[in-house]
C-alpha cells in the first residue's frame, strides 16, 4: 500500500511539472498605428516586471515569453502614442493598434481665462518644457528661455546679478514704449515678470504669440502673453511626499578682453607724451624717464613684467552659488496642496557684489463636490542684490572704462601691488573720474532689496450642467528699497563728500475677474461660450532722499540725519491707474475637424485721454484638422495635419499713468516784476485728450505636421504684425509753450516665420534620443512717422551724438555714423621737410573738427554736393549697422539610457550688428595719459610715430614703411575732437553658444523601493555658458546695455557673463 502511494505521489509531481511547463508560452504579434503602418521600436513589457520585455522590429513584430499566461498583462508603449495594456489570457498571438497619444493632442494648454486641448487650438500658442528649464541653475527662469522658443528673443542686458532680462515676441511692436509681454501667473498679472517665482515651482509655460490668442487680454496683449501655471499637489488618494532639491555651483569669468601688455602700455605712454611736437621734447623725455626709465630699456624693464590684470583683479577668482528647496505635496481626490520654500544665493563676478533670494509658497485646491472647486495660494519673495555694477551713470562715465583703462604697471622702481592697494598717485582726485577699480568696488555701495507678497484665490461653481461661473481675485504688494552710498575712499566722495541716496518704492495691485462659461455638445457639434468682466487697479508710491557730508562710513544710510547737508529737493510721486474690462469668447468645433474661435474685449483705462478711454479688441481664428479627413488618412503619410489661420487686434498700454494729463512742476526761474528769482510752478506737460492705445493687428498662418506616429512634428508659422497709433514725441508750434507733444502717430510692421521641430530620432527599450529645434526670422519696418520721414536717437555713452536713425521704410535698430575707409596715408599729404609738417592734398575730403594727419581715421565722403563738397561733415553720416539678426533659435538634444539622462542645449544668432562702444572708447586715440587701451590697438595694429630708437619719425618714406598695413588710428591729442561714431566700432554679433549641458542619473524605483522611504532620487552635473563661437571682440555678443526698441545692440561697458559648473541632486520621500 505504501509503495502504491509513493508511486502515485511521483506521478502527481511529474504531471504537475508538465502542467507548469505547459503554462509558459511564447506570445508573438504585430504592432501597428491607426493607419495600419508598422510601429518600429515600440516597447512590449510584462506589467509588474519592467525588466522583461521586447522591442518591435522593422516589420512591427515582437516575441515575448509569458510564464503565467492566464494572469500576465502586456504593456505596449511608444513615444507619441497612448499606452495600451492587454491581458494575455492564454493567447499566443496578440496584435495591437496604437493610437496617437492623447497626452500630446488632448493635453490642456493654459490660454487666456481658461484652458483648451492642444488639438483644438487655432492661434499661435507654444509650450515650453518646464522640466528642461528646471535643469538650468538660475534664479530667474526667464534666463533659461533664451533660444528655446521660436519667435521669442530673450536678451540678458548684462551679466551682473539681478540684471534686467528683456523678452521680445516677434520683434515687439513699439518704438518708444515697452515691448515686454504680459506675464500671467496662475491667472494673475505679474508686475515683475517671472523674477518673483521659484523656477522649480513652474508646472507649465505657454506663450501666446499672435493677436488671435492675445486679444482676449485687450490693451495688455499686443506684445504677447506668457502664461505660467505653478505646481499643485497630487490627486492620488492620501499621497504625501516631501522633496528636497539642492545644488552647489562654481562660476568664473567666461572670457576676458585682451589688453595692452605692460611693455606696449609703456611704449604708448611714451608716444602720447611726444605726439604734439615734430621732435622729441626733452621735458617730456625727463618726465617719462623719471617714471619708467630710458626708452632703450623698455624691453629689458617691462617685457617680462606681468603688471596688473585689472579684469582678473575685479572679476577673477571662483565664485560660489547655491540653491536649496524643500517642498511638501499631497492630497486626495477632494483636496490637493503644495507648499515650498527655496533659498538661492550667488556671488557676483565683480568684487563686493552678489544676490540672494527667498521664495515661499502655499497652494491649495479643494473640490468638495462635483460642482464646486476652490483654490488659493499665497507666495512671498525676498530678493537682495548688492554691488554697484559697471554701468556708472549710464551716460558718459562707465566703471568698465576704469577697469579696462587703469594703467597696468607702476613706475620702474615701484611695486605693481601698490596700484592694487591704493589709488594711482598720477590721478587728480578733483579732475579725473578714473579710480582704482578695487577701491571703487569696495567703497561704492549699492543695495536693492525687494519684498513681494501675493495672495490669489478662485472659486468655480457649475450652476447647471455645462454652465460654470468662476471668480478669480488676487492682490499683490511689494516694497523696494535702494541704497546708494559713496564712502570716504570713493572718487565721488574725494571730489565732494561722503554722500548717499535712499529710494523707497511701494507698489500694489488688486484684480478680480468673473467669467460665465457654457460648454456643450450635440452630435458632431462641440462649443463653448465665455463671457467675462475684469477690474484691475494698480498703485505705486515712490520717495527719494539724499544727504552729503557724512562724518564717516560707519553708519551709512541707516541714519541719514548724520549727513550734515540734506539733498535738495527731496522727491516723491504717486502713480495710480485702473483698468475696467468686458470680454467674451466663442469656440466651436464640428466633427473634431473644423474649428472656429472668436473673441472680443472692451478695455477702459484711466491712462488715456478723455476722448479715448475705451478700446475694442476683436479677434477671429479657424483651423482645419486635415489629418482627420479620409482622403488624407488613406495616404498613410501624416499622423497629424492641421492648418491654422487667425487675425486679431490687441493693444499696448505700457505708458505713464498721467501721460494724457497736464502736469505742473516746481520752478525757481520766475522773475516777478523783473526783480529777483522766485520759486513757483509751471506746466511741464501739455495735455492730450486724444491719447490712446498702441494697437497691433496680426495675421497668423500656421501648419502642424506629424509624421511616423508623431515621432517627427513640424510647425511652421507665418505672421504679419501691423502696429499703429505708436506713441512718439512730435514737434508742435512753440506758441503752445512746448516743443513736443506725445501723440499716436507712428506705425510699424513685423513679419516673419517661426519653425518648431521635434524629432524622436531613436526609441528603443533602454535608449531614447529626442531633438527639439526652433528657428525664427523676423523683419521689421517703420511704416509711418506722421509728418516726418526720419529722426535720430542717441545711444547715450557720453559722445553727445545721435547714433541711431529711425526712418520710414526701414527697420528699427539701424546704427548711424561715418563709414570708415581706413586711415589717412602718407600719400594723402604734402610734406614740408623744413617744418616737418604734413598738409592734406587738395581734393581729399576731411573733417573740419580736426586737422588730419597721417594715421588718422579716414571716412567716406558720402555727400559730396553743395556745402558738403570736399568736406566730411554730418551730411556724410549714413547707416553703418543693423542690430536685427537675420535668423535666431536653439536646439536641444536629450539622450536617455536606462537611468541616465544627458541634455545638450545650443542657441545661436545669425547676423545682427553690435555697436561696440567699449572698444570705441577704449581705443580712442585722444585718451588722457596714464591709461591703457585694448590690445587691438597695440603697436603692430596701431599707426605709430615713434621708431625703435625712440625718435619721432616724420620722414614720409620711413613713416609709410613703419605703418604699412596698420588698421587702427594713431594716438592723437585732439581729446574730444576725434570722438567720431564710425563703422570700425560695428561688429558682427553672430554666435553659436554651447549654452547648457546636463548629465543626470535617476536611481531605479525597484532599488529605492527596498528602502521603504525614498520614492525618487536623482543626481546631476550641469555646465552653463560653456563656450561661444563668435567673431565679436567684446565680452559677449548677447548684449544690449541700452535696452530699448531704438538703440538696440549697444555694448557700453556691459557686465561680463560667467561660466558655471553645478552639481546637485533631488530626493523625494
Amino acid at each position: 500500500m505504501q509503495r502504491k502511494t509513493r508511486c502515485l505521489f511521483v506521478v502527481f509531481l511529474l504531471l504537475t511539472n508538465l502542467v507548469v511547463y505547459a503554462q509558459s508560452i511564447t506570445v508573438t504579434g504585430k504592432v501597428v498605428d491607426s493607419d495600419g503602418l508598422e510601429v518600429i521600436g515600440a516597447n512590449v513589457t510584462l506589467k509588474g516586471a519592467p525588466g522583461v520585455g521586447a522591442i518591435t522590429d522593422l516589420d512591427g513584430h515582437y516575441k515575448l515569453k509569458s510564464d503565467n499566461p492566464s494572469k500576465d498583462v502586456l504593456v505596449f508603449t511608444f513615444i507619441g502614442m497612448d499606452t495600451q495594456e492587454v491581458p494575455v489570457k492564454g493567447r499566443s498571438k496578440i496584435d495591437v493598434t496604437l493610437r496617437a497619444s492623447s497626452v500630446m493632442l488632448d493635453e490642456v494648454v493654459a490660454i487666456g481665462y481658461g484652458g483648451m486641448a492642444r488639438k483644438d487650438i487655432t492661434g499661435s500658442v507654444v509650450s515650453v518644457d518646464a522640466e528642461a528649464l528646471s535643469k538650468v541653475p538660475v534664479s530667474d527662469i526667464t534666463q533659461a528661455l533664451a533660444g528655446r522658443v521660436s519667435g521669442v528673443m530673450v536678451t540678458q542686458n548684462e551679466g551682473e546679478p539681478g540684471a534686467s532680462i528683456s523678452i521680445r515676441v516677434r520683434g515687439g511692436i513699439s518704438i518708444t514704449q515697452s515691448n515686454e509681454p504680459l506675464y500671467i501667473i496662475d491667472g494673475f498679472p505679474s508686475e515683475d515678470g517671472l523674477s518673483s517665482i521659484d523656477p522649480a515651482d513652474v508646472e507649465s509655460i505657454n506663450i501666446l504669440k499672435d493677436a488671435s490668442s492675445t486679444a482676449v487680454y485687450g490693451a495688455r496683449g499686443a506684445n504677447g502673453v506668457v502664461v505660467i501655471t505653478t505646481k499643485t499637489g497630487s490627486k492620488n488618494d492620501n499621497k504625501f511626499s516631501i522633496s528636497y532639491d539642492t545644488y552647489v555651483g562654481f562660476s568664473k569669468l567666461a572670457s576676458k578682453l585682451d589688453m595692452l601688455s605692460t611693455k606696449e602700455y609703456v611704449f604708448l605712454d611714451y608716444e602720447r607724451r611726444n605726439f604734439s611736437d615734430e621732435d622729441i621734447d626733452a621735458g617730456n623725455i625727463n618726465g617719462f624717464t623719471n617714471l619708467y626709465g630710458d626708452f632703450a630699456d623698455i624691453g629689458k624693464n617691462y617685457a617680462n613684467r606681468k603688471g596688473v590684470d585689472w579684469q582678473e583683479e575685479v572679476f577673477g577668482g571662483t565664485k560660489v552659488m547655491q540653491n536649496h528647496r524643500i517642498s511638501i505635496a499631497g492630497g486626495t481626490k477632494e483636496l490637493r496642496y503644495n507648499m515650498s520654500y527655496a533659498y538661492f544665493d550667488e556671488e557676483g563676478l565683480m568684487k563686493a557684489s552678489g544676490s540672494s533670494k527667498h521664495n515661499a509658497k502655499l497652494k491649495v485646491d479643494h473640490k468638495p463636490n462635483d460642482r464646486l472647486t476652490a483654490s488659493g495660494s499665497i507666495s512671498f519673495d525676498h530678493t537682495t542684490v548688492h554691488g554697484m555694477g559697471t554701468s556708472g551713470d549710464n551716460y558718459g562715465f562707465n566703471k568698465m572704462g576704469s577697469i579696462l583703462s587703469y594703467r597696468p604697471t607702476a613706475d620702474m622702481l615701484g611695486d605693481d601691488q601698490q596700484l592694487i592697494d591704493n589709488d594711482d598717485p598720477l590721478y587728480d582726485d578733483d579732475q579725473n573720474a578714473m579710480q582704482n577699480p578695487i577701491i571703487s568696488a569696495l567703497s561704492e555701495h549699492k543695495k536693492r532689496e525687494q519684498r513681494t507678497i501675493q495672495i490669489n484665490g478662485s472659486l468655480s461653481y457649475e450652476l447647471l450642467k455645462g454652465l460654470t461661473f468662476k471668480n478669480t481675485t488676487g492682490a499683490r504688494f511689494s516694497t523696494r528699497r535702494t541704497e546708494t552710498f559713496y564712502g570716504a575712499l570713493s572718487a565721488t566722495a574725494k571730489r565732494s563728500s561722503i554722500n548717499g541716496t535712499l529710494q523707497n518704492n511701494e507698489q500694489g495691485s488688486f484684480s478680480t475677474s468673473n467669467t460665465l462659461t457654457y460648454a456643450g455638445k450635440m452630435k458632431k457639434h462641440s462649443y463653448d461660450v465665455m463671457l467675462g468682466q475684469e477690474y484691475v487697479a494698480r498703485w505705486s508710491r515712490w520717495f527719494s532722499a539724499s544727504a552729503s557730508n557724512f562724518p564717516n562710513d560707519d553708519i551709512g544710510l541707516n541714519d541719514m540725519s548724520l549727513g550734515a547737508t540734506p539733498g535738495t529737493p527731496k522727491s516723491s510721486y504717486n502713480d495710480d491707474d485702473i483698468l475696467l474690462s468686458f470680454f467674451g469668447r466663442v469656440n466651436y468645433s464640428y466633427a473634431d475637424k473644423y474649428l472656429f474661435s472668436a473673441s472680443m474685449r472692451a478695455d477702459g483705462s484711466s491712462k488715456f485721454g478723455a476722448n479715448n478711454k475705451w478700446g475694442y479688441f476683436p479677434a477671429v481664428s479657424a483651423a482645419w484638422r486635415v489629418g482627420e479627413e479620409a482622403f488624407v488618412k488613406n495616404l498613410n503619410v501624416f499622423s497629424d495635419l492641421k492648418l491654422r489661420i487667425g487675425y486679431g487686434l490687441a493693444g499696448n498700454n505700457r505708458i505713464g499713468s498721467y501721460a494724457s494729463l497736464p502736469i505742473m512742476g516746481s520752478n525757481n526761474n520766475f522773475y516777478p516784476n523783473g526783480e529777483g528769482i522766485t520759486n513757483g510752478f509751471a506746466s511741464t506737460q501739455i495735455p492730450n485728450k486724444d491719447l490712446k492705445w498702441e494697437a497691433n493687428k496680426t495675421l497668423n498662418i500656421g501648419l502642424d505636421f506629424g509624421f511616423f506616429n508623431q515621432r517627427l512634428t513640424i510647425s511652421p508659422e507665418f505672421y504679419i504684425n501691423r502696429s499703429s497709433n505708436l506713441l512718439l514725441n512730435t514737434k508742435i508750434p512753440t506758441s503752445s509753450g512746448f516743443n513736443t507733444m506725445l501723440q499716436n502717430i507712428g506705425e510699424t510692421e513685423n513679419k516673419g516665420i517661426d519653425i518648431s521641430i521635434t524629432s524622436v530620432n531613436i526609441q528603443t527599450k533602454d535608449f531614447q534620443w529626442i531633438t527639439n529645434l526652433n528657428l525664427s526670422h523676423n523683419v521689421n519696418k517703420v511704416i509711418a512717422l506722421n509728418d516726418q520721414d526720419s529722426f535720430l536717437e542717441e545711444a547715450k555713452f557720453g559722445w553727445n551724438q545721435n547714433n541711431y536713425i529711425v526712418e520710414v521704410g526701414k527697420s528699427l535698430g539701424r546704427i548711424y555714423g561715418w563709414k570708415t575707409v581706413g586711415l589717412y596715408q602718407v600719400d594723402d599729404f604734402n610734406y614740408d621737410p623744413a617744418t616737418k609738417k604734413y598738409t592734406l592734398k587738395e581734393g581729399i575730403p576731411y573733417n573740419t573738427n580736426n586737422t588730419p594727419q597721417p594715421g588718422y581715421w579716414k571716412f567716406e565722403n558720402v555727400d559730396d554736393e553743395g556745402a558738403s563738397k570736399g568736406v566730411i561733415d554730418d551730411n556724410d553720416r549714413t547707416v553703418i549697422g543693423d542690430a536685427n539678426p537675420i535668423l535666431y533659435g536653439g536646439m536641444n538634444n536629450t539622450f536617455s539610457y536606462k537611468g541616465f539622462d544627458l541634455s545638450i542645449f545650443l542657441n545661436f544668432s545669425l547676423g545682427g550688428d553690435i555697436l561696440n562702444a567699449t572698444k570705441l572708447a577704449n581705443t580712442l586715440s585722444g585718451r588722457t595719459g596714464n591709461t591703457t587701451v585694448l590690445d587691438i590697438a597695440n603697436s603692430s595694429n596701431r599707426w605709430v610715430t615713434i621708431g625703435e630708437d625712440g625718435k619721432k619719425i616724420t620722414d614720409p618714406a620711413a613713416l609709410s614703411r613703419l605703418n604699412s598695413g596698420k588698421t587702427v588710428a594713431c594716438y592723437s591729442d585732439m581729446q574730444d575732437g576725434d570722438k567720431f561714431m564710425h563703422s570700425w566700432a560695428i561688429e558682427d554679433g553672430s554666435f553659436l553658444r554651447i549654452n547648457n549641458i546636463s548629465l543626470g542619473y535617476t536611481f531605479p524605483a525597484s532599488m529605492l523601493k527596498k528602502t521603504k522611504v525614498i520614492k525618487k532620487l536623482r543626481l546631476y552635473l550641469t555646465a552653463n555658458n560653456i563656450h561661444t563661437f563668435t567673431k565679436y571682440s567684446g565680452f559677449d555678443p548677447e548684449v544690449s546695455t541700452m535696452g530699448n526698441g531704438i538703440t538696440r545692440g549697444v555694448d557700453w561697458g556691459g557686465y561680463p557673463r560667467s561660466r558655471s559648473f553645478v552639481c546637485g541632486g533631488s530626493i523625494t520621500f
